[in-house]
């Protein structure tokens, strides 16, 4: 037979002389079946958490892929920049040696600031977003280990209980 709380509020027990008070089991009966409820509804809750952790996962996983399409994006613009930067420094080297060079050098020097620093900031955002991944990670276990525990927790008393019963229960 599966317990749950109202099979634990509905059993009954046959009378027999010297037996067990009939109040103080169907007491018992009724306070476990609470607990027992109690212990469910708290599971409900854990296993919501964990989705919503899930969930968040989700959202940080795709953030994740949108910040290196971004800096990916950044990458490309940086050196579209820097070629374009260059070709008309170039063009312009015929005419004046001395002012192309100047422009070239500062138009690397730029392209590669841009690009260092964007490079920076996306290694940045991903170790931000691998620490959010790992502490997720970590409160899933929690959340994974509590719940065991807590299951563990009920079937020990639900084996108790039936011990229990089955020591001091006259059939």
């Amino acid at each position: 037979m599966k317990l749950s709380p109202e099979t634990i509020r509905e059993q009954r027990f046959r009378k027999r002389m010297r037996g067990y008070d009939p109040q103080e089991v169907l007491a018992f009966l009724l306070d476990m079946a609470e607990d027992m409820e109690t212990l469910i509804d708290e599971n409900s809750r854990l296993r919501d958490e964990i989705e919503a952790m899930r969930a968040r996962q989700g959202e940080i996983e795709n953030l994740l892929v949108s910040i290196r399409q971004f800096s990916d994006e950044r990458i490309q613009r940086a050196e579209s920049e820097a070629a374009s930067i260059v070709a008309q420094a170039q063009a312009k080297a015929a005419e004046i040696q001395g002012e192309a060079s100047r422009k070239i050098a500062e138009a690397e020097r730029r392209a590669q600031e841009t690009i260092a620093q964007t490079m920076r900031k996306a290694k940045e955002a991903l170790r931000d977003a691998e620490r959010s991944r790992q502490e997720l990670e970590r409160s899933i276990e929690e959340l994974a280990r509590r719940r065991s525990d807590m299951l563990a927790q009920v079937q020990a008393a639900v084996e108790s209980c039936r011990a229990w019963l089955q020591s001091h229960v006259v059939s």
